[in-house]
């Protein structure tokens, strides 16, 4: 499922951006080009940033995100409401990290099985995983696991299947069935699963 993405860290300085990747869905459904884009960005200030030193990294996430997501996927993030958005948005981050990917695939997706909470035990072993998985994961710092599980899990809970106190509950949220349908057409069925979506 995730061969074709190589393990990465740049989570680490590329969170949830909600509101910056609805902004970009909108004006690539408006026709604009990602030059076109980044140029429209840093004129209008439309991610609304005090200063102008995190916006070109920040587009790029954000356009890399949207980028794989097809017209309707696109439509749903720039257009549903925030709810559906948001897990459009973690479906993006999925179709573009591996960590997160096989963070929702392997552990969110039994947690939601088994009606258990995500606890920090769960993390710690997923990352222990990795590791022992991957030369590349082994590589990395203790200060560069620590700061992605913390960003792991900001991104769940503002997706909004996370609970946003520290209990580790996880909400199961209600999709519209066209949703549900073009996530079923697009073969993606079992990511919705993962995410605790009844399907």
């Amino acid at each position: 499922m995730a061969n074709n993405l190589h393990y990465s860290a740049s989570l680490t300085g590329e969170p949830f951006l909600f509101y910056e990747s609805r902004q970009v869905a909108r004006l690539k459904l408006a026709g604009l080009s990602d030059k076109e884009i980044r140029m429209e960005i840093k004129k209008h200030n439309l991610f609304q940033y005090a200063t102008e030193k995190s916006i070109p990294k920040r587009s790029n996430t954000a356009l890399k995100r949207i980028n794989a997501l097809d017209e309707v996927m696109l439509t749903y993030l720039a257009e549903k409401p925030s709810a559906t958005a948001r897990l459009i948005n973690l479906y993006a981050i999925t179709k573009t990290n591996r960590l997160m990917l096989e963070l929702v695939s392997e552990v969110i997706g039994e947690k939601f099985a088994s009606n258990m909470p995500l606890e920090k035990k769960d993390l710690n072993e997923f990352f222990l995983m990795k590791r022992e998985q991957s030369q590349e994961v082994a590589a990395w710092k203790d200060l560069t696991i620590k700061k992605l599980k913390q960003v792991l899990l900001r991104i769940l809970k503002e997706s909004g299947i996370l609970d946003e106190s520290d209990s580790g509950r996880l909400h199961r949220i209600s999709l519209e069935p066209e949703v549900v349908g073009h996530f079923a057409e697009s073969g993606e069925l079992h990511l919705l699963k993962f995410m605790g979506i009844n399907t």
